[in-house]
């Protein structure tokens, strides 16, 4: 189980439906455990909340404990998304779940060489998209440990370290 009393989750997906029905199981799945959950739309609003600037004597945000990641986003897709994740240094083991409509072999494939930690397609029937979620906060909230929210180096001491992260 999870050691933060309240697991977040960055939540990656443009659909508002589906993003109004993950929140909804999530919420319904374990009404005892609080997740917090935030949600970006797009690729290029990870991208912003990656490249967001450090600023001097200001704490450094509370980052995620999961990425649950659409692949298929307007714009840049969530490949791009897990190849930034990766690559940041106070992200790049924060877990990442895929939760996509692709059930492409190369998708897959592609995901998990890149450093993806699950997989799992979206179903358009609601009960087998509702089960999965719930496998999902089986899964990431009660039998596994998810690491600590990445803090390293709160504040920054000098002004001249107000740089972007990617």
């Amino acid at each position: 189980m999870s050691e933060s009393p309240h697991p977040s989750f960055l939540i990656v997906e443009d659909s508002d439906e589906d993003y109004a029905a993950l929140e909804r199981i999530v919420r319904r799945a374990r009404p005892e455990i609080t997740v917090k959950m935030q949600r970006c739309a797009s690729a290029e609003q990870v991208l912003a909340l990656l490249n967001a600037p450090l600023l001097p004597q200001k704490p450094l945000p509370e980052l995620p404990a999961l990425i649950v990641l659409d692949l298929n986003l307007p714009g840049l897709n969530g490949k791009e998304v897990l190849r930034a994740v990766r690559q940041h240094p106070r992200m790049k083991r924060t877990p990442v779940v895929i939760f996509s409509t692709s059930s492409s072999p190369h998708d897959i494939e592609w995901c998990y060489e890149h450093g993806a930690n699950s997989y799992h397609v979206k179903q358009t029937d609601y009960a087998a998209f509702k089960r999965a979620v719930e496998l999902l906060v089986d899964y990431w909230v009660e039998a596994v440990r998810l690491p600590s929210p990445v803090r390293t180096g709160t504040v920054l001491e000098k002004p001249d370290e107000a740089v972007s992260l990617v």
